[in-house]
């Protein structure tokens, strides 16, 4: 490797420490000695600004390293300056992320993205402020999403003897099952998915092959709604659907998940 590529892989790094301690560090510090002048029992209550003090320089510390080992994988001709738009407010976001990897992991992918001349120009400015707005589960399952772009959903629907129906499940998917945390918050997930363009869903359409909708129809949740005894007339209804991920998501998934 040369000495060039050496000093810009060192730089990779060093740039991340030196934005903290230009712009973000002076804000911790500032919090750390207001909390210092409080009364015990609040500063007790915020005591976890005073952690994010602490830890908020490990999180820059511990990217820092990430990017310097993704950024030696890059050709040294390829190798160019990140736009300020896009590295300072990635840097800013990471010191309140320190206690999950898979955030800080995004931040460092998208961090090399914007340092390499064949992406550089795909990393979108509001690809930061869409990280900063996902859970570590939301980001475990957009790993997830990335093995594919279209997965199969079912609503539940009670139809009415006179007409019509009402929804009781909406939008059930198994995705969230082996992946995250929280699997009983995926509504929530991917509702955040579609607020930020990530995902389009779609109820007026439904996979050709049926088998991918089995196991959700053979869900135990499932099938205990199905299941349950309703008023003469009435009726339990499968509704197939799907959501996709959009051209903007797969980009998303591209940049910060690759």
């Amino acid at each position: 490797m040369s000495d060039t590529k050496d000093k810009l892989i060192e730089q990779a790094g060093g740039v991340l420490e030196k934005t903290y301690d230009d712009i973000v560090h002076p804000s911790a510090k500032s919090v750390g000695n207001t909390l210092s002048l409080l009364p015990r029992t609040i500063g007790v209550l915020l005591g976890k600004w005073e952690k994010w003090v602490i830890n908020g320089e490990e999180s820059i510390k511990l990217t820092a390293l990430a990017v310097q080992e993704k950024v030696s994988q890059i050709p040294e001709e390829k190798l160019t300056e990140p736009e300020p738009y896009v590295a300072i407010p990635a840097i800013q976001q990471l010191s309140y992320c320190y206690d999950s990897e898979e955030l800080r992991e995004m931040y460092a992918n998208l961090l090399v993205s914007s340092m390499s001349t064949d992406t550089k120009y795909q990393v979108h400015p509001s690809f930061v402020d869409i990280i900063k707005q996902l859970t570590p589960d939301e980001a475990k399952l957009l790993k997830k999403l990335s093995k594919k772009n279209v997965f199969p959903l079912i609503d539940v629907r009670m139809n009415f003897p006179t007409g019509g129906y009402k929804e009781t499940v909406h939008n059930f998917t198994d995705v969230s099952e082996d992946v995250c945390d929280c699997p009983s918050n995926i509504f929530a997930y991917l509702d955040n998915f579609e607020r930020l363009k990530l995902i389009d869903i779609k109820n007026d359409q439904h996979l050709a092959n049926d088998d991918f909708y089995k196991p959700l129809e053979n869900h135990p949740e499932i099938k205990k709604i199905m299941s349950q005894a309703l008023p003469e007339g009435y009726k339990h209804e499968i509704h197939k659907g799907l959501f996709e991920l959009t051209a903007f998501g797969q980009e998303f998934i591209k940049i910060c998940l690759s």
